[in-house]
């Protein structure tokens, strides 16, 4: 069966879900007021895959409940452009978004080649619902909803609360295990730092690259909870990076090691994956495809299994709401695949991964929708205790209830006091974000072993290094085709795998995230 549906801006394949699902308990349900179930109505809703139907049980639901009303699920590809258009077209009543900010929007003056402003902002498209006191939210948490809750000021300098996006719940990262591979070479779930390096080793010495992903998503996956929960769990060490005071830095290098290790031992190898040509594609589905072992044939379009028919990659690290896309494609392809999602093994022997969560899809009303008390009616009903956690059963997600961290907890046997990190808590203001200095650290680290990221070595004839040297004395190399200064201090010693070429030291990138964090110094 072949996967790939085009669809068209403009023709859209449209699935209309019939009202077959078994009838809630709804009685102590409360709707908002002055709907009108006489009137037949059609909600149109864009979903960004094929693979994400965990609409389709709400919506099922509702319809069960409102006769008149047909709720339709379009799939939309390059959904973050055609779907906003749409949306904006008044052709959708509501898609999914992460989290949305008020801006003005622009477009390009063909012209000029400028951008310029269209008199349009967010909120003339977008459903404000922190402005709507009748839907009730109560049910849901602030640790999970109030990432994409946020405040402007109006042209008279009056305080606006905002919200554009509704959480549906949350994600955590981490690590995807193929324990069908690992089984294949008798190898165990690794649950510290220890075991996951014995792991690496002999599936390395079996010619497989063990740990694969995009080196962006890899680094959040593999390195951001256990980086960042030992600072959060402890107020002076927040305080610290809070005000990136000097020397913060330090506090992140054990996490930064061991992925130095990792990738310095090429236990995750950028190149060798690039030149594979896996995760060359780093949204959700060119990535959860690479980890399956399936490839596009570039003549036919046909979808190439794994002659293992289970794939080839041992760890991918991820985000945790894969797994809807992962298992769909298992059960589409009767792959033999068996996977589960871990918290990083990035830690000490008798320490369990912590985890790391941050928000989901957010569900986005069309402000101009004609339909638009139903619109409303539709998220009220969304987000009640029952529904929230009907649809995070479906899309593998952290449900948006009261109960979220406990629901973690339970699911990765970790302490919600001391093992959980919520993504708001190193959000320090609105121009500080300590994600952004981390997480760039942390992908510059995961890449150190890539040639254009290692030290291209000059020697004379008797092979003795050859340094340049700068306006002040300071003896240097560069990156490997670039005018990037390595001053020998962060010169490591050179690759045994790669001759004529060195890595940076570990101390090099702990030095680049405390000059990250400088710029945020107060």
């Amino acid at each position: 069966m072949k996967r790939f549906i085009s669809l068209i801006l403009c023709a859209a394949m449209m699935l209309t879900i019939t009202a077959c699902a078994p009838k809630t308990a709804q009685d102590e349900y409360k709707p908002i007021a002055g709907l009108d179930a006489s009137k037949k109505v059609t909600i149109k809703i864009a979903i960004p895959y094929e693979t994400n139907k965990a609409l389709n049980s709400v919506s099922n639901a509702f319809m069960n409940r409102y006769k008149n009303v047909s709720v339709q699920l379009q799939y939309i590809e390059d959904y973050d452009v055609n779907a906003l258009k749409l949306f904006k077209d008044n052709a959708l009543d509501m898609i999914l978004s992460k989290d949305l900010n008020y801006n003005e929007y622009t477009a390009k003056n063909e012209s000029t080649s400028k951008e310029e402003p269209t008199g349009k902002t967010t909120e003339d498209y977008f459903y404000n619902f922190a402005a709507d006191t009748e839907i009730d939210f109560s049910d849901t948490t602030p640790d999970i909803s109030d990432n994409y809750l946020h405040m402007r000021r109006d042209e008279n300098g009056n305080e606006i609360a905002y919200q554009y996006s509704y959480p549906l719940g949350g994600e955590t990262r981490g690590i995807f295990v193929n324990k069908t591979l690992l089984n294949a070479y008798n190898l165990k779930i690794p649950a510290n730092f220890t075991e996951l390096l014995a792991c690496c080793e002999t599936l390395k010495q079996n010619g497989l690259i063990p740990i694969q992903g995009g080196a962006d998503t890899a680094a959040f996956g593999i390195g951001l909870a256990p980086a960042v929960n030992p600072v959060v769990h402890d107020k002076e060490k927040l305080a610290e990076m809070a005000a990136a005071k000097e020397g913060v830095s330090k506090e992140f290098t054990d996490t930064f090691k061991k992925i130095y290790t990792l990738s310095t031992n090429r236990y995750f190898d950028y190149k060798a994956v690039e030149e594979s040509g896996s995760f060359l594609s780093t949204n959700e589905l060119g990535q959860a495809e690479s980890f399956l072992g399936l490839k596009n044939d570039a003549q036919t379009f046909e979808m190439i299994l794994p002659e293992n028919n289970y794939g080839y990659v041992a760890f991918m690290p991820y985000i945790s709401s894969t797994a809807a896309v992962l298992q769909s494609l298992i059960d589409e392809y009767k792959l033999s695949t068996e996977f589960t999602f871990i918290c990083s093994p990035l830690v000490d022997e008798g320490t369990n991964g912590p985890a790391y969560i941050t928000p989901y899809y957010g569900i986005c009303a069309n402000k101009n929708s004609e339909n638009l008390i139903w619109v409303r009616e539709f998220v009220n009903f969304l987000f009640t205790n029952e529904n929230n956690k009907l649809y995070a059963a479906d899309a593998s997600i952290i449900p948006n209830t009261k109960d979220a961290l406990d629901f973690v907890a339970e699911e990765f046997h970790i302490d919600s006091a001391k093992d959980i990190t919520l993504c708001g808590q190193i959000r320090f203001s609105d121009k500080y974000n300590g994600y952004s200095p981390v997480s760039s650290a942390l992908k510059d680290v995961m890449k150190c072993s890539a040639r254009k990221y290692m030290v291209k070595l000059i020697r004379d004839e008797s092979g003795n290094i050859q340094y340049m040297t700068d306006e002040n004395g300071r003896e240097y190399l560069c990156l490997d085709g670039s005018e990037t200064k390595i001053y020998k201090e962060y010169i490591g010693e050179e690759d045994a795998a790669m001759t004529g070429y060195a890595f940076c030291t570990l101390q090099y990138y702990i030095d680049n995230l405390e000059n990250k964090f400088s710029g945020y110094r107060l």
